[in-house]
């Protein structure tokens, strides 16, 4: 059993993207798909699993395939226009970026949880691109300044798709990270994850735009996502969040009208004219630290990658854990792991926390797996500091598991 996809929701949807750039007619995503093997992936999915109609369904994919055909050309852009030679790019999932940089001179490193980031390398692998594929976790910043190593100069960092699932305590974590590799090799950060709202393009065309709300609140909740991410939160709140960490924030143009989406010409006109309003108010967000801030970092981030210790007894049907450490996407499948091999005569979970230093959300989902097997109340958290309470308050799991 592979504990690493348990721990990331987004796994099991993370190969869309290439699927719609490929639908988009990017050479390089079809190349992708082919060297992966994963032509049958889509063709998996029970088509009855779904809230919305065939034609909605159509509507929702047509709208989403437009933005992320707009939002892979917007950074392929950015990466000309300013003539960086170096990309970092975090949460890189299923996208042929790898294939893009090569072919245009441009040093790569793509950083993704550690199962997405070992098939990737595979497929570099047989396309001779060389080790640019990395295992982290975003919220780690070992594991960014790991990824970021190998690039010398100027390094333009990307993030896309993931700001949408991120807390604002992983968001901090997050920022620590981007901070530390701008210090080291100067630079730039930039996400359209702050600048786009990706529903509006779902809903453009759909006869039951509310469909789509259902649909997406009950993936969330299989998910065990139950808060939006600073992808969805109040523009001016994050940009001031990220303001007073350090960062000077501007804005770059999302869509240019020189460019020849493919979408957009595939598609009726009436459909074209409201995801082009979407695509002009659109943007990219650019982040460069700012020279005249001072102030020593808000928060303590990752100094190893893997720094997670668990110590474990049972007494009867009774497991106690004893966790050192972070929990993150690297460390969290070493709890699930120990938790399955306790077996099923375990009916109770306690964690014992005094000495936890963050939890991400990947460490929230993994309690919630425990949950799920042994009921509510039978997994409780003990002496956790303050901090890590607060991340429970946050994210709606204090209300869910104990803390004692």
């Amino acid at each position: 059993m592979d504990y690493r996809t348990m721990v990331n929701p987004t796994y099991l949807t993370a190969k869309s993207t290439v699927f719609m750039l490929a639908i988009a007619d990017n050479e390089d995503a079809k190349r992708m798909i082919a060297g992966l093997g994963l032509q049958e992936t889509l063709s998996k999915r029970d088509p009855s699993d779904t809230l919305v109609s065939e034609a909605d369904a159509k509507a929702l994919m047509t709208g989403v395939t437009v933005a992320i055909e707009a939002r892979y050309a917007a950074l392929s852009e950015t990466l000309k226009k300013e003539g960086y030679k170096n990309l970092l790019d975090i949460a890189c999932g299923y996208t042929p970026r790898a294939i893009f940089c090569k072919k245009n001179g441009i040093s790569y490193a793509g950083l993704d949880v550690p199962v997405v980031a070992e098939e990737l390398q595979s497929f570099a692998d047989k396309e001779g691109l060389g080790k640019v594929y990395f295992g982290g976790d975003a919220t780690n910043a070992a594991s960014l300044n790991a990824a970021a190593d190998g690039l010398e100069g100027e390094v333009l960092i990307s993030c896309e798709g993931l700001l949408g699932y991120l807390s604002l305590s992983e968001f901090e974590q997050f920022l620590d990270g981007i901070r530390q590799i701008l210090e080291n090799h100067s630079g730039a950060f930039v996400t359209s994850d702050l600048g786009v709202k990706y529903e509006p393009f779902a809903k453009a065309n759909m006869s039951d735009p509310d469909a789509y709300d259902a649909s997406r609140k009950r993936t969330m909740k299989q998910s065990d996502i139950y808060n939006d991410g600073v992808g969805r939160m109040d523009r001016e709140k994050v940009k001031a969040f990220i303001e007073a960490r350090g960062f000077k924030v501007e804005t770059l143009p999302f869509y240019h009208a020189d460019e020849n989406l493919s979408m957009l010409q595939a598609i009726p006109e009436r459909w074209q004219e409201k995801y082009l309003d979407l695509l002009k108010n659109a943007c990219v967000w650019k982040m460069t630290l700012d020279p005249n801030y001072t102030q020593k970092a808000l928060v303590s981030g990752a100094e190893k990658i893997e720094n997670l210790t668990v110590d474990y007894k049972t007494n009867g049907g009774a497991l106690e854990m004893t966790v050192s450490g972070r929990i993150d996407t690297i460390s969290a499948p070493a709890i699930l792991k120990v938790f399955d091999e306790c077996g099923d005569g375990i009916s109770s979970v306690k964690v014992k926390a005094q000495e936890l230093e963050y939890i991400s959300s990947a460490g929230l989902r993994t309690m919630m797996i425990m949950v799920k097997k042994l009921g509510q109340g039978n997994v409780t958290v003990e002496g956790a500091s303050d901090d890590i309470k607060e991340i429970f308050t946050v994210t709606g799991f204090d209300g869910i598991i104990p803390l004692l």
